[in-house]
Order: structure tokens, then sequence, then C-alpha cells
């Protein structure tokens, strides 16, 4: 009797592990055949994200024609790099879709400077440079005027190379961030004699000297003369203001 339990027992453990043996396998097998009819796809159709700066058909026509390529890493790691090396991507994020679909996502660098230039360049917020591809009058932005604009300080999709360009964008990109009163406003950054910076407002329009230092403090200096102002008063009821001077403005009203 005690022979009997055990011979059922061993035979037990024979079926558990041949229904074991018998899944792996049948797992290998249908993995493999799907992984042999999934080498055999090729990419039929392009799902790109809504971009919000070009146009799809521009990063279309930067992916070249991909239709019938094979589906498989590889070419998927071919495909994000021809798009990132693209001056308006700043990430690509590529997938495939079952059965052809290739699924693309990108972040796009958004400018938010336009520098005065022959031909029109634009920078984003990293300093990274744009080229016009008839988009610029597309935007609403400052201009960046008497900077430096020889060619191979502005290499395109690189960083921007003029040490005082790439200082004007930071304080750009402050200004943006934190203070959109003023970019909203903004017209134009001009660099002046001695490395001294100008803005001047969309409205009347009013120029503020900055001078070159301390420029985060002066803004928020602005900020607060423009809290201050009566009621009544705007910064464009002035046709300058001179913050050159530690803690002080100078202003010149517009009807003096």
């Amino acid at each position: 009797m005690k022979r009997k339990n055990n011979f059922q027992i061993d035979h037990y453990k024979l079926f558990l592990y041949t229904l074991v043996l018998f899944m792996f396998f049948s797992l290998f097998i249908i993995s493999f055949e799907w992984s042999q009819n999934y080498q055999k796809l090729s990419i039929s159709n392009i799902l790109i994200s809504k971009p919000k700066i070009l146009n799809e058909s521009v990063y279309k026509k930067a992916l070249g024609d991909i239709k019938g390529l094979k589906i498989n890493l590889m070419n998927l790691k071919k495909i994000i790099d021809s798009l990132e090396d693209h001056p308006y991507v700043e990430a690509v994020r590529a997938s495939y879709r079952y059965p052809n679909t290739l699924k693309v996502e990108i972040l796009e660098r958004e400018p938010i400077a336009i520098l005065n230039s022959d031909p029109i360049l634009m920078l984003d917020k990293n300093g990274y440079v744009l080229p016009d591809i008839n988009n610029s009058n597309h935007f609403s932005l400052p201009v960046m005027s008497n900077y430096n604009t020889e060619m191979e300080l502005y290499p395109i999709g690189e960083k921007v190379l003029s040490v005082k360009a790439k200082q004007s964008i930071e304080w750009l990109s402050l200004i943006q961030n934190n203070y959109q009163f003023l970019y909203n406003n903004l017209s134009e950054i001009r660099l002046l004699s001695g490395e001294n910076i100008e803005l001047i407002l969309l409205d009347e329009p009013t120029k503020i000297l900055m001078g070159n230092t301390r420029f985060q403090d002066k803004i928020e200096i602005l900020k607060e003369f423009k809290i201050n102002l009566n009621p009544y008063k705007r910064l464009t009821d002035f046709s300058y203001l001179d913050m050159r001077y530690k803690n002080q403005i100078i202003g010149k009203p517009r009807n003096s």
C-alpha cells in the first residue's frame, strides 16, 4: 500500500514536469514564430504627435522615405538619430505599434528671440540657434539688435558662441519665466556701447536703459516701480527709463 502511494506521487510530479516543459516549449515556438514574422514587417504608417512650432510635414521630410523600412531596433535608432539632427528638435521618442505603424513624439525647441541678422536667425531659451524656415513671421518675438552677427558665432542647431548674445538670451529667458508683463510687451533688446543693454517696449515705444550689471535686481526694481505707479499710469507713460544707477530709476515722462 505504501509503495502504491509513492508511485502515485511520482506519477503526479512527472505529469507536472511534463506540463511545464510542454508550456515552455510551446511558448518558445510561438515566440520564435512571432519574432520571425515581426522581422518581416515593415513601416507603412507614420504617426507624428502634433508639433507646435513647425508643421508635421517638415519632420516627415526630415525622416525621408522610410515607408517599407524593416521594423527593428536598429532602424528605430536611425530614425531617432535623423530627427534629433534637426535644429528644432530637442528630444525624440519613437516606437512601433503593431503591425506596421511608427509613432513619433517630438519635443521642439521654441524660439524666444529673433536675431537681427542676414539671414534671420532665432534663438531658444537655452541659446540654441534656429534657422528661419519661413516661419519667423509666425512669432511675436523681441528682436536682438546690434549684436555681432558673424555666422560662425551662430552654428545652426548648436548653442550660440557669442558671449553677449548668450548672456542676453539668459536674461530674456529669465524675463519670460518670471516677468511676463515685460516679456509680452518687449519689442527689442539692443546692445549699446559699453555693453549696455536697452529694452524697447512695444507700446509708444518706451526705452529702458538697463546698463550691464545686476540685471535681475533691476528687473525686480522695475516690477516694483510698475506696481507703485498710480492706477492711471503705466510704464509706457514714460518715453525713457534709466536704470543704470543702484536702487533708483530716472524717468522722463512722455509729455515733458
